[in-house]
């Protein structure tokens, strides 16, 4: 299903590229917003269907340089070596070797741009390699956009807060879960002031429709919105 989160992104990931084409020179992007609004699901969905754009999320956990420089390779399919800079030499042999565009997606950036010394290991492959990056995060990755945090940040053309979930994305989900989606016009208004993700309602929708309601009253959707929060 295409959200339009996914519309946000295909437009952003299209941007770059249109731009690298014309400029031959490599620009980024940076898209944030609330957990569960559907950023992980299109970026996934977006690396399925074209080759040039590559998913990577940023772990949790306390990585090494070698690591990381590794999960870059994997992402790009590239079998990695045992040290850093083995695997720097395949990744680099190997692109351009094959040429083309790289864009890759890294999700959860905000993790990654609290550790400066991957940005720059990331800096140093766009202007070898041309690669081009889409960085999403949650709401704490705008703080460090700004030139002064590191250079790579004078580098993002694109920055976009991704919006509430709106009308289209409603009645796509509720004709996925077979409920009729003109209903869509009534409950987008609600559903943005009280700040329901894209994530939250799919999943209220689908308890919904496993207790066979045929039809849903708006005191019925609170109650599976409520549940669909506290259970994701």
């Amino acid at each position: 299903m295409r959200t339009h989160v996914q519309s946000a992104m295909e437009l952003t990931i299209k941007k770059l590229i249109q731009f690298y084409q014309e400029r031959g020179e490599p620009l980024h992007g940076a898209m944030w917003g609330v957990w569960m609004s559907g950023k992980t699901k299109a970026a996934i969905s977006i690396s399925r269907k074209d080759r040039r754009v590559r998913y990577l999320k940023f772990p949790e956990r306390n990585i090494t340089d070698t690591q990381f420089v590794k999960s870059i390779a994997l992402a790009i399919e590239v079998g990695p070596d045992r040290s850093l800079l083995g695997t720097l030499d395949l990744i680099k042999a190997t692109v351009k070797h094959r040429g083309g565009i790289y864009l890759l997606v890294i999700d959860e950036a905000q993790r990654l741009f609290a550790k400066k010394k991957f940005l720059s290991i990331l800096k140093d492959l766009s202007e070898e390699l041309d690669f081009i990056y889409l960085f999403l995060g949650d709401e704490n990755l705008s703080k460090y956009l700004y030139p002064a945090y590191h250079s790579i940040v004078r580098r993002i053309l694109v920055r976009k807060q991704i919006a509430p979930i709106d009308s289209e994305t409603v009645a796509l989900l509720l004709k996925k879960h077979g409920y009729t989606p003109q209903a869509s016009e009534l409950l987008t208004p609600v559903l943005k002031k009280e700040g329901i993700t894209t994530g939250e309602l799919d999943v209220a929708l689908y308890l919904a429709r496993k207790k066979n309601l045929e039809k849903l009253t708006h005191d019925d959707l609170k109650v599976f919105l409520e549940a669909a929060a506290e259970g994701i």
